[in-house]
């Protein structure tokens, strides 16, 4: 039958044989590549614990991969007894700030420069980050009482790390804004105190270099 086949059609035949032959491999790899479908409903269906907090958030409108865009397909395999967590995602401690700093960059420059911000540049993972006193998924405006952040619930945020958290602690400002004109006492005595650490170690230096060299030229002058 091959043989009485004409040379060109033999060839055609086998061209469309190994188009046809590499076509299903390359289908069968993008059905198993296909994105899941991590819709917020879809989401919510496993994690319902998180619907009661999110419909009211201020962030109810935000899609759930906003703050969680590392999750991938291996997610739906949480419950398999030899999966492992990776120590550091998005939403680790350490990483918490940069997460939310994505939409809010003013606030995250502002901590960056409080004493829990240098905490986290010191390589503190308890230093307070931005869930801690705003929430996660419950976080609400700031004129709602239940707000973790507002006036009313704020020393009980604070008390989680602070044993002894007075309702004084409403009257600092966290996100100090220089452009707004707060914080601006706080900052100049950061910068003198700065200024004054490095001018100081700097003056003992050149003293203790002043004094080494006197040293040196008062060994080497010959003795009477």
């Amino acid at each position: 039958m091959i043989q009485s086949m004409p040379l060109s059609r033999l060839l055609l035949a086998l061209i469309m044989s190994v188009f046809l032959f590499g076509l299903t491999p390359a289908s069968l790899t993008l059905a198993d590549t296909e994105q899941p479908d991590f819709s917020n409903q879809n989401c919510l269906s496993c994690h319902a614990e998180v619907r009661q907090f999110i419909t009211t958030s201020v962030h109810s409108d935000f899609s759930c991969l906003a703050c969680h865009p590392n999750i991938g397909s291996e997610h739906l395999q949480d419950y398999r007894p030899n999966y492992e967590d990776p120590a550091e995602t998005l939403i680790s401690p350490q990483r918490v700030p940069e997460t939310c700093g994505a939409c809010h960059a003013e606030e995250l420059d502002s901590y960056m420069e409080s004493v829990h911000g240098r905490g986290l540049l010191l390589g503190s993972i308890e230093t307070a980050n931005c869930i801690d006193c705003h929430g996660s998924h419950n976080v609400l405006a700031r004129s709602d009482p239940q707000a973790t952040y507002s006036a009313t619930r704020l020393p009980e945020t604070c008390a989680k790390c602070h044993e002894e958290a007075q309702e004084n602690f409403i009257r600092g400002t966290e996100h100090k804004s220089l452009a707004a004109g707060t914080g601006i006492a706080e900052h100049n005595t950061l910068k003198f105190f700065v200024w004054l650490t490095i001018l100081t170690v700097v003056g003992l230096i050149v003293h203790m270099e002043v004094e080494l060299f006197h040293l040196f030229k008062r060994s080497r002058r010959p003795k009477s």
